[in-house]
């Protein structure tokens, strides 16, 4: 499987390798440093990294099919009833709330969502509304707010931070839809519509954010992974 001056990768990065002298390799990696790995266990990570990339390839393939040339492409702006908590209504149940007449009649089933967070000035996640929206009793969702009923929509999250620290920071982009956003007065719950280009833009900041948090969670939570490094 693996041969002398092939390159490969593993949860570290992408390394070469100098020599194989089974059970183990010497690897030299891309910031110069060298290792003594496991072929055996070598072979496992390079198998499973293979299958992420081939199962990230499919669902954006799908995607792309899935949402066609109608697709529109929104901000939805939350406000957390709790700064210090990443939470907020609706958000464990996978619903959005459509709450103003236009987005009530804009919204549908398709449409792409970026969730940005009011108090914070962060952009949180990236969903993809799933149905054309029902309408249901807010409480259901602990929504404190007048409404008694309101239009709420299924989504799939595309991507998520898993803390303010990784979440996308407004003062980090700039955006040709909005680009006042951080000093514009925004209602909670109301959707902005934007264009494509801002939409992938925020996009792919957000996946590479939510793979960042997914790769040290791996690296931290599984004892497989853990490589015998000489000095």
């Amino acid at each position: 499987m693996f041969e002398v001056n092939g390159i490969y990768e593993n949860r570290k990065g992408k390394y070469t390798i100098l020599e194989i002298n089974d059970p183990k390799m010497r690897v030299r990696y891309e910031d110069g440093t060298e290792a003594n790995l496991k072929i055996e266990l070598q072979a496992r990570i390079w198998e499973n990294i293979a299958v992420e990339l081939e199962a990230k390839e499919a669902k954006k393939s799908t995607r792309k099919t899935a949402v066609g040339s109608h697709t529109q492409h929104f901000i939805q702006c939350i406000s957390l009833p709790d700064v210090e908590e990443l939470t907020f209504p609706g958000w464990p149940e996978k619903v959005i709330i459509a709450r103003r007449k236009e987005d009530v009649k804009t919204v549908k089933k398709g449409d792409r969502v970026i969730i940005y967070l009011i108090e914070l000035q962060l952009f949180y996640a990236v969903v993809t509304i799933t149905n054309d929206g029902v309408k249901q009793k807010t409480k259901d969702y602990f929504y404190n707010i007048e409404e008694e009923d309101a239009l709420f929509f299924s989504f799939d999250i595309d991507a998520e931070a898993q803390s303010p620290e990784t979440a996308v920071s407004i003062d980090s982009v700039e955006l040709e839809s909005y680009p006042t956003l951080s000093k514009m007065r925004l209602e909670a719950d109301a959707y902005l519509k934007m264009s494509e280009d801002d939409f992938e833009l925020l996009a792919e900041l957000l996946t590479e954010v939510a793979e960042d948090d997914e790769d040290e969670t791996i690296d931290s939570d599984d004892d497989d992974y853990e490589e015998d490094i000489e000095d």
